[in-house]
């Protein structure tokens, strides 16, 4: 038992989370807000009493499993849901546990959910695994309003002969959004302003697309239970309690949520060294806090820290998006450093002098397009988007480039780390106007109008974003490397497989690595269970697969609420990464969340032994079972 504390309405069927005692269903009540309980052969017969909502049964059964009971949906057939308060994309919930049924090797679309919106222009919800073949083929798709292009997706395929415990939330407003959370954490969010409020126009629809306008006899083979519908977008810590309250289920779905790492660790050993018998590995941890540019004991106690844990790359933030941390010729400094800059002791030249002398290598890293400053107002202005400076205005992309081109030119770097190397949207300020009319000789707004749709519009506008920041990425790479041979240029993002359509962010991290604009791609994955097939993609589109680099989060984020991840795990992660992709690394993110756990586990397990960073140590490197 539990109690409901929102101040909306929360509708729930529950149809297996019963116990076998009970064999019963619950569900809670709107007015009285207490739990009550209905046999299910009843609540199938008579719907759900109370104002509770009606549930159907088109072909699909009532079966006995794990001590309690499911839907169980197979072929055409399904079931139908409808809460006595309508659905209504203004906001809401809907949270549920699946065991698929059909195998491994079955890569067909499977719709989970569909309804219909009373929109007048056939807008429907729907969660399914994939969408929009090929391109959604393998991701996990919440689409909560297909006319309004509001939906979210994650490289994820249901393990069959596993429950996966499925949420959604939305809510409408100038900071819209639409998530999907699995077993507990969420794993996407699109952000995107919407006022709609359309009520739903029919029932809600398990195990078909029969509620959406793209009707092909998609279904699943599966067992469902435990749906929640709600009015309301419940928060991450509700979802995990959620997760968490069916005990049984929650401790099946771990095991899963393990499966593909247990199996990686089984791969076969290749270590990979030099002629002097040393490791070759790349192994980098990532550093945005300005903690390491404060003092010099900071500085001292950070490269000790990671010596210890074995990394040998660091990559400090020198900038993000307001100063500097160190005393640039282009940018100012960041005012809890600009004392000791005062006082004549450069911080990055002193991190820099500590961390070679200890065998470790410096890569600066910039927050090329972020702006965290109302500063520097020549660089953006009405339209451009969040946070962002504008790629569009030449004099930002010089600007930026010369404040990273200092640091090349003044200081003994090993690399340079190019982070929110993209647009951060797309621009619709006036100049961003006529400068994308002036470059395609097209009208801009009915191309942005248009920008979710494939065709000639979007192209254009995929053609603008990345003309404008490859202008970046091109520049100082190549102006970097004249001044400084052998230095290693990386960049972060989340690279798409070739071929796929990219988001219009203008960042095409493939062709940057294919024609040696960049050296490394560092594809930023903080969840649990890392997507290694779309990173088996990605590697497979690069001339050199090991200028990708899997860069793993080291701490857990539910809410507000950080903590760091166990040091085993994160050991996990490290030797995944040598097993599986053995030739490329591993980099972390976040020295702020290295904790002595993961040090100590690291130093004493995958990274006992020292080892060289790859990019530098390519001659004589043998490949074998040490």
């Amino acid at each position: 038992m539990f109690s409901v504390k929102r101040t909306f309405a929360c509708l729930i069927l529950t149809i297996a989370l019963a116990s076998g005692a009970t064999g019963a269903d619950r569900k809670i009540s709107a007015a009285s807000g207490t739990e009550q309980v209905a046999p299910v052969s009843r609540a199938m017969e008579y719907g759900l009493a109370n104002g509770a909502g009606k549930f159907s049964l088109h072909g699909a059964t009532v079966e006995n499993v794990d001590d309690g009971r499911a839907i169980k949906i197979t072929g055409k057939n399904w079931a139908e849901y409808e809460p006595a308060t309508k659905l209504a994309t203004r906001g809401g919930s809907i949270s549920f546990w699946i065991k698929p049924l059909w195998t491994e090797t079955d890569q067909s679309s499977r719709t989970i959910l569909s309804l219909p919106w009373d929109d007048g222009r056939k807008g429907y919800l729907a969660l399914s695994q994939g969408w929009w073949e090929p391109a959604g083929a393998g991701r996990l798709y919440f689409i909560l309003n297909n006319r309004d292009y509001l939906h979210s997706s994650v490289p994820y395929r249901l393990v069959p002969g596993f429950w996966t415990h499925i949420a959604v939330t939305w809510q409408n407003g100038d900071k819209g959004s639409c998530r999907i959370y699995i077993d507990g954490e969420k794993v996407a969010q699109t952000d995107k302003p919407f006022l709609s409020n359309y009520r739903a126009a029919g029932p809600l629809i398990i195990g078909s697309d029969r509620g959406t306008a793209e009707k092909k006899g998609r279904g699943i083979e599966a067992l469902v239970s435990g749906l929640t519908v709600a009015a309301g977008p419940l928060s991450g810590d509700e979802i995990w309690t959620r997760f968490q309250s069916d005990r049984k289920h929650s401790a099946a779905a771990e095991q899963k949520k393990w499966k593909w790492l247990h199996e990686g660790m089984k791969l076969p050993v290749h270590n990979r060294k030099n002629d002097a018998g040393t490791l070759i590995e790349t192994r980098a941890i990532f550093d945005e806090d300005v903690l390491w540019a404060t003092s010099r004991q900071a500085t001292d106690t950070i490269l000790s820290r990671i010596k210890r844990a074995g990394f040998n790359v660091y990559l400090p933030c020198v900038w993000h998006g307001k100063s500097a941390y160190f005393p640039s010729l282009v940018g100012g400094p960041d005012s809890r450093i600009k004392r000791r800059i005062d006082a004549g002791d450069d911080p990055l030249a002193y991190l820099i002098e500590k961390a070679h002398a200890l065998g470790i290598e410096v890569h600066p890293w910039f927050t090329v397009v972020k702006r965290s400053t109302d500063g520097y107002p020549d660089y953006y202005s009405s339209g451009t988007p969040e946070a962002a400076f504008d790629v569009h205005n030449g004099e930002f992309r010089n600007f930026v480039k010369a404040l990273m081109l200092d640091v090349v030119r003044r200081y003994d770097v090993d690399g340079v780390n190019l982070d929110y190397i993209r647009a951060m949207g797309v621009c619709t300020s006036a100049s961003c106007r006529a400068d994308y009319e002036k470059e395609t000789g097209c009208e801009f707004w009915p191309d942005y109008a248009l920008r979710e749709v494939s065709g000639p519009a979007r192209d254009r506008l995929q053609s603008w974003q990345d003309k404008a920041v490859s202008d970046i990425v091109f520049g100082f790479s190549q102006a970097s490397k004249a001044l400084k041979p052998g230095l290693i240029v990386s960049v972060d993002g989340h690279p798409q497989p070739k071929d796929a359509i990219r988001p219009l962010q203008g960042k095409d991290e493939l062709l940057w690595a294919n024609n040696g604009w960049i050296d490394v791609i560092f594809a930023m994955d903080y969840s649990e269970r890392v997507d290694f097939e779309t990173i088996d993609q990605v590697r497979r589109g690069l001339l050199d697969p090991n200028k990708l680099i899997v860069l793993f989060g080291n701490y857990d984020k539910r809410d507000t609420t950080v903590v760091g991840r166990p040091g085993k795990l994160v050991d996990n992660y490290a030797a995944y990464a040598r097993l599986k992709w053995m030739g490329s690394g591993v980099a972390f993110y976040l020295y702020g969340q290295l904790s002595d756990d993961q040090v100590e586990t690291l130093a004493r397990g995958t990274f006992l032994n020292k080892a060289l960073p790859a990019w530098r140590h390519t001659e004589g490197v043998q490949t074998g079972l040490w």
